[in-house]
């Protein structure tokens, strides 16, 4: 048996894929880790784990980053930020290699858009919803947007996720929507298990609405003349929304972007760093914080004008 400073890092994150991933985070996800793992053995095949420091690492990151956007290269950098992190609190690291790590990456050859609504852009959008007429579309998008689910995350929800009583919703499965047959799936990771609070909107007019349902049956999936769950694709209800931000004059948007502006208004009102990563189902505040570094860069100017002011009236 290799001694531990003998173990090479690619192979050290094989073991590790298979130890803490494999069966806890959704296929899909998974099969991005293995990408990964193809990409150190490509770029970093002979680093032993004894020689993995800040330097190593930033190396890394930028021959990653000289053929991938940016964002891809955060993407990649937490991946392998998990299994560095997992490595230090081991003890087989005596400093963390991914400490201020400078990401990089190539220009993006993508159009630029805005990912999230202002507050004002969502409170136009949320008023021109007609909840009245039972399950919709339109209520599909009000949970996603008061809550900041995950798209399958919504699609799996069963009148038995909330509890009326303390005004929470369990968000502990997702739905396989990329089958054609569906079905329940575990959620994306096991921190993605979470019960969050919900508002009197949700408590009020949407009780009604579900009450009367079947308890554990997806509230907004409709099954077809056989019994069988209709497919779903995420297409139609970002089509869908994407037309009313149209007809609303407002930025148009997807679905995915209504959880990033869930978050940035929830940022901007104050509500901290960590309560709202475990109200995202984010494995790692981290990742909360990189995802949502625009914002927080501008809640800190704002903070330095407080503080510039505060400061004034001292003297």
């Amino acid at each position: 048996m290799a001694k531990k400073k003998e173990v090479l890092f690619c192979d050290y994150y094989d073991d590790w894929i298979e130890l803490y991933k494999v069966g806890a985070i959704a296929d899909i996800t998974l099969k991005k880790y293995y990408q990964t793992a193809k990409v150190l053995r490509e770029f970093c095949p002979k680093l032993l784990v004894s020689d993995f420091d800040r330097k190593e690492y930033q190396r890394l990151i930028n021959e990653y980053a000289k053929t991938h956007e940016k964002q891809t290269t955060i993407d990649f950098h937490h991946q392998v930020k998990a299994c560095i992190k997992d490595m230090y609190h081991d003890g087989l690291l005596k400093n963390d290699p991914t400490y201020r790590a400078v990401m990089k990456g190539t220009a993006s050859t993508r159009s630029k858009k805005k990912k999230f609504l202002q507050l004002d852009e969502l409170q136009k959008l949320l008023r021109s919803l007609d909840l009245s007429t039972g399950i919709s579309r339109d209520w599909f998008i009000l949970l996603v947007a008061k809550t900041g689910m995950r798209y399958a995350e919504a699609l799996a929800l069963t009148p038995a996720d909330f509890n009326w009583t303390e005004n929470t919703l369990t968000i502990n499965k997702t739905w396989d929507y990329k089958n054609a047959n569906g079905g329940f799936k575990a959620t994306k990771t096991t921190g993605s298990v979470r019960a969050i609070k919900v508002d009197w909107q949700i408590v009020v007019q949407f009780k009604p609405v579900v009450e009367k349902l079947p308890e554990t049956e997806p509230i907004f999936i409709e099954k077809d003349d056989l019994g069988h769950y209709k497919r779903q694709f995420n297409s139609v209800i970002n089509n869908y929304l994407s037309g009313k931000c149209r007809a609303l004059d407002i930025t148009v948007i997807s679905l995915h972007a209504l959880r990033h502006t869930h978050a940035s208004v929830l940022l901007a009102e104050g509500v901290s760093i960590n309560t709202i990563s475990a109200r995202l189902g984010h494995a790692d505040v981290s990742v909360t914080q990189e995802t949502y570094a625009h914002v927080l860069d501008e809640l800190q100017k704002k903070d330095d004008q407080k503080m510039m002011s505060v400061l004034m009236q001292i003297a």
